[in-house]
């Protein structure tokens, strides 16, 4: 694990309990490597959490736009590689890669974080943060950066989810990848056993914390591409709006 060049590397082995029922990664735990490689480069730039802290400030993750091309197996080795790409009005942009031990490219990510005042809650230019940083603009893992999804059209009726303690990150709001595991086990097992995500977008919008629950409905664009969006109860306010692309399994027995 370190900085080579201004670019974070660190390698991990999927585990047990970051596969699902093909053995395969899952969105939520390629969410929570990503996340980890983020926070352990910040932390080395002296802009993580706990430098951030001493501010009363945090970083947040605003939206998470992930692409994969294969899914590593369990017990897989693999590296995951990260890089400031600069920023974009209030956003800090950040890659991600995941690699096999032979250096191909397993799945790519862009993202768009935003610094956040604890006591005022209100986002915070991030650009003084990083001008001082190596930035790579040009570098891009999936193209693009990750841009606002639009709610085109009405959903289903919500399906209702109580926030539970497992789903806090020690910012005392929802984690991020929780949103990805809610609106993953949205869809029959059966569907899982037959197809993957191709992409994943996330719009995160306002905070959800303990004691919430979340009114999640589902937009069908087509039957391999949805729109869901979640919504606090208690205000009817949207916390997040995701997009997701699968793919028939091209691992199934013909």
């Amino acid at each position: 694990m370190g900085d080579r060049e201004g670019i974070w590397v660190e390698e991990t082995d999927i585990r047990s309990y970051d596969v699902d029922i093909s053995s395969r990664l899952t969105i939520e735990s390629l969410l929570k490597i990503f996340q980890e490689a983020a926070w352990n480069h910040a932390e080395h730039l002296g802009l993580g959490f706990s430098h951030l802290g001493k501010r009363n400030q945090v970083w947040v993750l605003s939206r998470m736009m992930l692409a994969v091309e294969s899914y590593p197996e369990w017990g897989q080795p693999v590296v995951a590689r990260t890089w400031p790409r600069g920023c974009k009005s209030l956003l800090a942009l950040r890659d991600f890669e995941l690699l096999d031990m032979q250096g191909r490219k397993l799945a790519g990510a862009a993202s768009g974080w935003m610094i956040i005042d604890l006591q005022s809650r209100k986002p915070q230019r991030a650009e003084p943060f990083i001008q001082p940083i190596r930035t790579f603009p040009e570098r891009r893992a999936v193209g693009a950066d990750p841009e606002k999804i639009t709610p085109d059209g009405e959903g289903s009726r919500p399906v209702i989810l109580k926030v539970k303690y497992s789903d806090l990150d020690l910012n005392n709001h929802v984690n991020n990848a929780a949103y990805a595991r809610w609106i993953l086990d949205g869809y029959p097992v059966d569907f899982h056993r037959r197809h993957r995500v191709r992409r994943f977008h996330l719009n995160f919008l306002a905070e959800v914390n303990a004691d919430d629950s979340v009114a999640i409905s589902t937009r069908e664009v087509d039957p391999l591409h949805r729109i869901h969006t979640l919504r606090r109860q208690r205000d009817g306010v949207e916390s997040c709006r995701a997009e997701v692309i699968w793919e028939t399994d091209a691992m199934l027995p013909a």
